[in-house]
């Protein structure tokens, strides 16, 4: 029997870290004969796949499977360190032990070493040893007599998988399974619990009856007990529980005690524990989904159970989707009390010789349907006729959202359900699932890299720059890389990180932070497929409507779009980033649109309509003959007004308005000019700062403006100053956590707190600027004195650079998006050149609804006549000081709001480069005095569909040009 001596110990060990002791032991193992060259990094490798941390400042290092070849014979040595190792998750090691085993002979030492553990008190006297004697003696157990009495566990003492949110209220729940009440309960609750090692701890007290309890925990990375897999509390009297605690100290003692945690049921943890982990069979595990239309009920079951038994391995199963208990699969009754219904995601686990070809052929089974007739649907039909795949829809039944972006689309829908992806939770070799990861991830970098350069949107290419950084970001993939190494696979590892990580996100109030859950959520499900050799289901080749459940920008600019018709998804809201793409790309878009939209089979025949925000399906000949009717008017519509795109937007009666273009990045300037804008009504500066790793010089800023005033040729030009916070972060410069963003230090409020960027910003538009008209707005302001200290160090750099450079045509202006700033309008008038309103957050703001929330779509209406008021309100006091107001908002582009904003007397609107056009032509349409009278009309109407219902009367009535608005 293998037996540790002195020699095989040394005290007063000083090393700095975890590598260095692994190393120095190894060459000792290797200098006694022990070990050959290279177990050291073996020891190494085992580290990167589970930590070896066993407990009370004790680690126990030893080689992976693969390493047995180095190993000569067995050996353990020892090394006291007083001054103690990080040995990781935050454990300090100060006792380390390397294990060179060849065969079974050190077991019995570990469990001594286990149960020593069990005994508490241990790292007190490490930290004290001063000879190898010392350290000898405190390893070794005393014999004990057989206890007269066992501390039994029954099923009925066992509780799985439970959840509680401190380790307090976790040892009330093992008072509750002992029965402890009174005095008894207080005892144990008042103990002090013990950690003895992989996330296992032990509470004990005094009692006249033995008894014990065992709990495993259900834990989010997030909360007290996120380390926590296990926890055993007795009542004991003498030394009747010491064949319990053997029993869970093998466990430890062969670093399985996570393992020992995961069993399905109470009865199989008992068996585990009586069996010990040497020799308990290894199981498999695979997570399968049910396809059959009416879920399991008797007879597909009956087949799943005799397929199950049709192998020798023991094979359980549990309903995931409902987070049901284990049940037997070779058991039919059990298999119906499943509840599994279609959809439903169900783990199956097999123990034995042929565990894993009874989960293959179970895979197999269920896929087949378990022999029922309808197989597992299939999507994206080539639609043969205009009704193909309409025969289960009702003729012309109309399903409603909100328009993304407006426009007519007619043609086959492409239903783009999600990819399932199916992989295993645990993995065996760490180093693998790393490189696994590294592999995805870099090869995700490469695809969005050259999506980056193939696109040409800036919003897109911004939008991709963005998602590159998240991969890039080292606390994602520390997070993923630690749960590998504690045992994961890369796959669930990536999701779970992932997936916290979203929640955490969307859970967020501002809306435009919670749209960022989708671009985290849509850069995993990127990695997630190359990890899970998934491809995502293809289009058609045909022109569609693509459907979907939610549309993340990179998807949006991944595609054809010659070949996309329009979309539509069930979440989102119209602000949100891939609406805001939709509308740049001139592209059809609903958003927050029915679930049920999901159900309508892909070849579906449809009419998304922006105007009337409706999808409707399967149109009979007339409906469908009319719609391609509209659809013709439209494109001639849209010929005419790109042929006369340069002429001004002038009313019938002669009332003029400038139309100017939303930008954001200095190269599309002569983009606005080419698509007739009057100049330019807000770039946004902001995307030029985010897409860099520092913040840019004066004269790299300088060059810019330029750039964009010398393609305008004298057209004015409007830039929003640095508007960072909120959803719009720098790489940079980190920002404290805010439970509010949205309503948190963002644009001026920032630059309050860094005046040298706002200075460097105002310098550099100044000396771009020579005789040349710049108008500078500021955003976020809210109250008059953080005007009045922007316009004091604006004057200050003007003074001090007017030496060398005249600017008489620069103007300083404010956002309109607080609703403070419009009730307030008068008094800000009185001091600033301009204004301009931000319809998107000033709706926000005003009718506390998250633009980004599709449950809220409707309700985040820039046509409620309280954000008409705030308009009004504005545009008034502004004319009163002679002032002018623009619009820079999604409103502007919207056909229905475009007679309200003439008629509440705007000076400009600013739209996407796509809509200038359009946007031009509409105004011709309209006599001044007529819009005048509906905006008054709109003033006075209730809510937000009524004024909507108001203007297409008024459409329909003067009989413009697109007679269906």
């Amino acid at each position: 029997m293998f037996s540790l001596s002195v020699s095989d110990i040394q005290t007063g060990v000083t090393l700095s870290d975890k590598t260095s002791v692994i190393q120095a032991l190894a060459a000792w193992l290797q200098q006694d004969g022990h070990v050959a060259t290279g177990y050291g990094d073996d020891m190494l490798a085992r580290e990167m796949q589970t930590s070896t941390y066993l407990g009370q400042g004790v680690a126990i290092p030893h080689g992976t499977q693969n390493g047995r070849r180095l190993i000569k014979r067995t050996g353990i040595k020892v090394m006291q360190l007083p001054q103690g190792v990080p040995w990781g998750n935050g454990h300090t090691a100060y006792l380390v032990l390397a294990i060179a085993a060849d065969s079974d002979a050190h077991l019995a030492l570990l469990q001594q070493l286990a149960r020593r553990l069990l005994q508490g008190g241990l790292l007190e006297h490490i930290m004290t040893c001063r000879d190898p004697a010392a350290v000898l003696a405190l390893l070794q157990v005393q014999s004990e007599p057989a206890p007269a009495a066992r501390c039994q566990l029954t099923p009925a003492h066992i509780a799985l998988q439970v959840n509680a949110g401190s380790l307090s209220e976790l040892v009330t729940q093992a008072c509750d399974l002992l029965g402890l009440e009174g005095r008894a309960k207080s005892a144990l609750q008042q103990s002090s619990p013990l950690h003895i090692g992989q996330g296992w701890w032990l509470c004990q007290t005094q009692g006249a009856t033995p008894g014990a309890a065992l709990l495993t925990l259900n834990t989010g990375p997030d909360t007290e007990l996120a380390s926590m897999v296990g926890l055993l509390a007795l009542q004991v009297s003498d030394l009747e529980h010491k064949a319990l605690l053997d029993q869970l100290s093998r466990w430890l003692a062969a670093g399985k005690g996570a393992e020992l945690a995961g069993e399905p049921s109470a009865e199989a943890l008992l068996a585990a524990l009586e069996q010990g982990p040497e020799q308990r069979p290894p199981y498999y595990e695979k997570t399968l989904q049910v396809y059959n239309e009416h879920g399991l009920h008797a007879r597909p079951s009956a087949m799943l159970v005799h397929t199950a038994k049709s192998f020798t391995a023991e094979i359980q199963v549990r309903n995931l989707t409902l987070d049901g208990p284990w049940v037997s699969a070779k058991n039919l009754m059990q298999m119906i009390t499943l509840g599994a219904s279609a959809g439903h995601e169900l783990l199956f686990r097999a123990t034995g010789a042929d565990g894993e070809q009874a989960l293959a052929a179970l895979a197999q089974s269920m896929n087949d349907n378990l022999g029922e007739s309808s197989p597992v649907p299939q999507r994206d039909p080539e639609p043969t006729d205009p009704a193909a795949g309409s025969s289960q829809i009702p003729a012309n039944m109309s399903i409603s959202g909100v328009t993304a972006s407006y426009g007519l689309a007619i043609g086959p829908l492409f239903v783009d359900v999600p990819l399932e992806f199916d992989y295993p939770t645990q993995a065996s070799d760490a180093t693998v699932e790393l490189q696994a990861l590294s592999q995805a991830l870099a090869r995700a970098r490469s695809e969005l890299a050259a999506t980056q350069q193939r696109i040409k949107d800036p919003q897109a290419k911004e939008l991709m720059a963005m998602h590159r950084e998240l991969l890039a970001d080292a606390s994602l993939t520390s997070g993923v890389q630690c749960r590998i190494q504690r045992g994961q696979s890369a796959a669930n590892a990536w999701w779970s990180e992932i997936d916290t990580l979203t929640r955490q996100q969307a859970a967020n109030k501002d809306v435009l932070l919670a749209d960022r859950a989708m671009d985290i959520r849509d850069v995993g499900h990127r990695v997630m497929a190359l990890l899970c050799h998934r491809q995502p289901v293809q289009p058609p080749s045909h022109p569609y409507i693509w459907v979907a459940r939610e549309i993340s920008p990179s998807q949006l600019v991944n595609l054809d779009i010659s070949q996309l018709l329009g979309w539509v998804s069930v979440g989102g809201g119209a602000s949100s980033h891939s609406a805001i793409l939709a509308a740049a790309l001139g592209i059809p878009a609903l958003v927050a649109v029915d679930e049920a939209v999901m159900a309508v089979p892909s070849g579906t025949t449809a009419i998304l309509d922006g105007a009337t925000a409706t999808l409707c399906l399967a149109p009979d000949a007339t409906l469908l003959a009319q719609a391609r009717g509209w659809q013709q008017q439209e494109q001639q519509a849209r010929a005419k007004a790109w042929e006369q795109r340069q002429q001004a937007a002038i009313t019938l009666d002669g009332h003029a308005i400038e139309v100017a273009a939303n930008v954001a990045n200095t190269e599309e300037a002569a983009d606005a000019v080419e698509v007739g804008a009057d100049g330019i009504g807000l770039l946004r500066t902001e995307f030029a700062f985010m897409a860099r790793r520092q913040l840019p010089e004066v004269d790299e800023q300088q060059t810019m403006y330029q750039a964009a005033l010398d393609a305008l040729a004298e057209r004015p030009l409007v830039v929003r100053t640095l508007d960072i916070g909120g959803d719009k972060p720098l790489l940079y410069y980190p920002m404290a956590a805010e439970d509010n963003p949205a309503l948190g230090v963002r644009g001026v409020r920032l630059c309050r707190q860094q005046p040298e960027w706002l200075a460097n910003q105002f310098r550099a538009l100044l000396l771009a600027a020579g005789t040349r008209p710049l108008h500078i707005l500021l955003p976020m302001i809210t109250d008059i004195s953080e005007w009045r200290w922007a316009k004091e160090l604006f004057d200050s750099i003007q003074a001090d650079i007017q030496a060398d450079i005249q600017a008489p045509s620069v103007k300083l202006g404010i956002m309109v998006e607080v609703p403070a700033v419009a009730l307030n309008a008068e008094v800000f008038a009185a001091e600033v050149d301009f204004f301009s309103i931000g319809t998107n957050d000033l709706a926000q703001y005003a009718l506390a609804a998250d633009r980004g929330n599709s449950a809220l779509a409707a309700l985040a209406d820039g046509l409620n006549p309280a954000i008409l008021k705030l308009i009004r309100m504005t545009v008034s006091a502004a004319h009163q000081q002679g002032k002018w107001v623009g619009l820079c908002g999604e409103l502007a582009a919207d056909p229905v709001a475009l007679p309200l904003l003439l008629g509440l007397g705007l000076d400009e609107l600013s739209v996407g480069l796509k809509q200038v056009a359009m946007v031009k032509s509409h105004v011709r349409q309209w006599r001044f005095s007529d819009c005048r009278q509906l905006a008054e009309q709109a003033l006075m109407a209730t809510d937000a569909t009524a004024v909507r219902t108001l203007v297409m009367q008024a459409q329909n009535n003067s009989a413009v040009t697109d007679s269906r608005e």
